[in-house]
């Protein structure tokens, strides 16, 4: 028996401790069966008797009134720590789903971003094909313009690279040289080009060449769209996703940047290679090193979003 007792009041102990309303009903019914022991007792020996019955009312409906006032308190504190309590129960399930799929789309850019140098960007967005690729798209030019009767282009060759490509950026100035927007009632105008054929002329000519539509291969387009996948994720603060959006527009400009590259290259052709036999001594080192210098440096921006996504899942204070 006295075993029952004994857990029946562990339990309800435990439900004390556990349902904070049912606690805090009970300890202002305890105040107030307190308070009125406490009145009757005071009422007995000292008021009765020694005052009238106006002053023994008027002190009756006082003490009611305080306790009145101290009970409705109690309630609407009780009832407010309640809600709050309630809103933090309903709510902690859905922050808690919400920072879940907020750690996928980290692992995702983790996965994209981590322990990559700027060769590995280099590789990854395939920069060096697309300077390799387009510098021979433009050195086929060159040599179309002032060694067509002595050097044979491979054609099979540039359009085995063309299959490669799966699109190509166009500068507003080359698009208003070398396209036409006919009306809906024109047919577009073929122009004949006209062949020069005065040296004079040719070098002329030359000096308004502009690389103006860079191409860009398939790999680039998939690495991009997978960047871009990340930047749309909802589920990243705004801080991130500028972070993301900064790396990928250093991203198109580096790529632009190729033709900016190969439009002031072409400009030096005439002078280092004025033969048909000096092409042999073409190197690509140079033109790789004239666009590195001048690229943007992606691999500081990745570390800032790294660092940025440590800070703000506290791996350090996880660590500790």
């Amino acid at each position: 028996m006295r075993q029952l007792k004994m857990t029946i009041m562990k339990k309800i102990i435990h439900i004390l401790k556990k349902d904070k309303v049912l606690k805090g009903l009970i300890i202002t019914c305890l105040i107030s069966l307190l308070g009125f022991i406490l009145f009757n007792v005071i009422y007995k020996t000292y008021c009765e008797g020694h005052l009238a019955k106006d002053e023994i009312t008027f002190i009756i409906g006082s003490i009611k009134d305080i306790f009145q006032i101290i009970f409705f308190s109690i309630v609407a504190c009780v009832t407010i720590l309640s809600y709050i309590q309630a809103r933090k129960t309903l709510f902690t399930p859905i922050k808690t789903e919400t920072f879940k799929m907020q750690i996928k789309s980290f692992e995702d850019i983790l996965a994209f971003f981590q322990s990559k140098t700027e060769t590995d960007f280099t590789h990854q967005f395939d920069f060096d094909f697309m300077v390799a690729a387009n510098f021979r798209l433009m050195f086929t030019d060159y040599i179309n313009t002032f060694f067509k009767s002595e050097i044979k282009i491979n054609e099979e060759a540039i359009k085995e690279l063309h299959t490669k490509f799966a699109g190509a950026a166009v500068t507003q100035s080359f698009m208003e040289k070398n396209f036409y927007s006919p009306e809906y009632f024109e047919k577009t105008p073929k122009k004949e080009k006209e062949e020069i054929t005065n040296p004079a002329l040719i070098l002329e000519s030359w000096k308004n060449y502009e690389y103006g539509q860079v191409y860009f291969s398939k790999t680039f387009v998939e690495e991009t769209e997978k960047l871009n996948k990340l930047i749309a994720s909802p589920l990243l603060t705004t801080e991130l996703k500028n972070k993301l959006k900064s790396f990928e527009e250093n991203v198109r400009d580096n790529h632009i940047l190729i033709g900016k590259v190969l439009t002031e290259l072409a400009q030096e052709l005439p002078t280092k290679f004025p033969t048909a036999k000096s092409i042999e001594n073409l190197e690509m080192t140079g033109i790789w090193n004239k666009f590195n210098s001048r690229k943007e440096d992606l691999e500081p921006n990745a570390k800032e979003i790294l660092d940025y996504i440590r800070q703000y899942l506290r791996i350090e204070n996880l660590i500790d």
